[in-house]
């Protein structure tokens, strides 16, 4: 009985120690992990300097020759940085220029949140964010807008999903805008805002495409008060163009009346 007495009373001993040591461990991991996420935020914002200025220079190749042949070794002597140092950040050319694309993006939707923030109503946000998107897709040439809308062609083909990705934010955005416009009156109901978002977006893409790469016929240049009013035009109540149309008629009528008195009606036929 003696021994067994002991025996308990080594291991409650041994399971102080073994609490003690385990304070001890948890108190060692607070300040280690303070002082790990003080290395890490240091390395990481130096890795996030490395990579903006590898994004900054492959723009300026861009902007300047147009298109995106450059090879890596260019990007290198051009920023002044190791192979190493881009290799550790980029897992090559491909990676790269899907984070110039992202990074561009980005810019393009924020611009245009902004603009859309600082409108009043419905109906002036949604013109806001159609006007703001064309007119940003044609000056975006002057900045590398043709390669952007050629790789934004081939994105959505080949990594549909890292586009999908991509563009939600600008997606949520246009559905949010035409679901207050929808509440309001505004606009048509016989489709649901993500209908109307997938039907808007599509053209406006296709109308920034043909500014982009001037596909229209020549001479046949469209302003863009005219594409806002194209776009507008789309997203009116079907049957409220009806009422519009039948208002004529009535006055019509009314105008022709007084003709009774002048004798025989005409005859609408010889």
């Amino acid at each position: 009985m003696t021994a067994k007495k002991r025996s308990s009373r080594d291991s409650e001993a041994e399971l102080e120690l073994v609490d003690s040591d385990v304070s001890d461990v948890e108190t060692m991991t607070s300040w280690q992990e303070r002082t790990i996420e003080r290395r890490l935020s240091a390395a990481r914002a130096r890795a996030l300097a490395r990579s903006s200025r590898f994004l900054a220079t492959a723009l300026e190749l861009v902007e300047e020759s147009g298109r995106a042949d450059f090879t890596i070794q260019t990007l290198i002597d051009r920023s002044n940085l190791s192979l190493r140092a881009f290799y550790q950040h980029f897992a090559g050319k491909e990676e790269l220029l899907l984070a110039l694309y992202e990074n561009a993006t980005s810019q393009f939707i924020e611009a245009i949140r902004h603009e859309v923030a600082a409108a009043d109503g419905p109906m002036e946000r949604l013109e806001a964010f159609c006007r703001g998107f064309l007119s940003r897709a044609e000056r975006s040439e002057a900045v590398g807008g043709r390669v952007m809308t050629i790789y934004n062609l081939s994105l959505e083909i080949e990594r549909p999903a890292d586009f999908a990705k991509i563009w939600e934010p600008h997606q949520k955005l246009l559905t949010q805008i035409l679901t207050s416009c929808q509440r309001a009156g505004l606009i048509r109901t016989d489709m649901s805002p993500t209908q109307l978002t997938t039907l808007l977006n599509s053209t406006l893409i296709a109308l920034a495409q043909i500014g982009v790469f001037h596909l229209g016929v020549k001479g046949a240049e469209l302003t863009e008060d005219q594409l806002w009013a194209w776009c507008k035009q789309a997203l009116m109540p079907p049957d409220g163009t009806t009422k519009r149309k039948s208002t004529p008629a009535k006055r019509a009528t009314k105008r022709t009346a007084p003709s009774k008195s002048t004798g025989k009606p005409k005859k609408l036929t010889g």
